[in-house]
């Protein structure tokens, strides 16, 4: 991280005034072979840490970062592997992990008392492992994130079944309240573990699989549960985690996926020590590059919150968005196909 980077990130999450946006722009060598060094397995590609990690050099070997961009490992074991340390099972394809595959570890309510941070689950140690692995074996060419822990109620949601969880909200929400908390607690102990092995390795701030670096506590809070759920139920069981973990991190970006939580919005926007929203409209809908978005957009801006969006693969498509939005706070993903149009690119800025 060069010192005029860092100035940068401060500057985004600081909301303050600038004349650009930040943009993370890369650019896969084509000339690579990308497919003959790709995990062969499925146990190569999430379990064989050893794997992984060629992988993972080779990935970032092959990739070229421009503006804002930052080689990274994000230790990725699936979205919530949290759920696999408080008693989910998990299952890996070759693209993702499915915690809570077929059987829950919450048949009914009774055995609440067993909720806990299961310091013997293979997860834990994986994610554990992957993580010191790459801070001991850092060189100072890549940032190590911490993996993807997940939010309380898709966490929950692991454990109980998506369908019985919704009933449960009207049926049982005492105990619905109290299983969050003990998620939240054991997410921020899990969290601490992590932040920890990488600071102790030298390394400066912190990255996650969001993009932005930081150079406090931080990491993306979410909620996709609650894309079923009214804002009255988001108030009562969303609402709370959401403040907690926010004023436990230094800074955080809420993921906001899909339609769907559009309605709580507003209240996304009134929790104080959230910082910003990163937006997903989801698959079958509108792209993120999309002008339809772009008075959500503002909205947010205006709340004063940082803006992330994913997904842009043109100079078109990043102009077109920077000409109606300010670049205070504003944090582009550009994925382009050749060094010659990011250079162009950067060139516009």
């Amino acid at each position: 991280m060069t010192t005029d980077l860092v100035k940068k990130y401060e500057t985004f999450w600081a909301h303050g005034d600038v004349k650009t946006p930040m943009l993370s722009i890369t650019v896969e060598d084509k000339k690579a072979d990308w497919e003959a060094n790709a995990p062969k397995t499925s146990y190569d590609r999430w379990e064989n840490l050893e794997a992984r990690y060629k992988w993972s050099r080779f990935c970032m070997e092959n990739t070229l970062y421009y503006g804002d961009a930052i080689a990274t490992d994000w230790v990725n074991f699936g979205p919530g592997a949290l759920a696999a340390m408080m008693g989910s099972n998990y299952v890996a394809d070759e693209n993702t992990v499915w915690f809570g595959y077929k059987e829950y570890f919450f048949k009914d309510w009774s055995n609440l008392s067993d909720l806990r941070l299961q310091k013997g689950a293979p997860m834990y140690k994986m994610v554990e492992d992957m993580t010191r692995m790459l801070t001991e074996r850092n060189d100072g060419s890549y940032m190590v994130g911490i993996s993807d822990l997940g939010g309380n109620l898709d966490i929950l949601a692991s454990l109980r079944n998506t369908e019985d969880l919704l009933a449960d909200l009207y049926d049982y929400p005492d105990e619905v309240l109290r299983a969050t908390e003990i998620i939240d607690e054991a997410w921020m102990e899990y969290y601490s573990m992590l932040r920890e092995i990488i600071r102790a390795s030298g390394q400066k701030g912190h990255i996650t699989w969001l993009g932005p670096w930081c150079e406090n506590s931080y990491y993306p809070l979410q909620c996709d549960f609650a894309a079923m759920i009214s804002p009255k139920d988001f108030e009562k069981f969303v609402m709370p985690s959401l403040i907690r973990t926010s004023e436990f991190l230094g800074n955080s970006i809420f993921h906001f996926d899909g339609p769907g939580q559009i309605v709580h919005l507003d209240q996304l926007l009134s929790v104080e020590k959230m910082d910003g929203i990163q937006w997903v409209p989801g698959d079958g809908n509108a792209a993120t590059w999309d002008n339809k978005w772009v008075p959500m957009y503002r909205k947010i801006q205006e709340a004063g919150k940082v803006l992330v969006l994913h997904g842009f693969d043109t100079i078109e498509r990043v102009l077109n968005m920077c000409d109606q939005l300010s670049p205070k706070g504003l944090w582009l993903r550009v994925e382009l196909k050749t060094e010659k149009e990011a250079e162009e690119l950067l060139a516009k800025f």
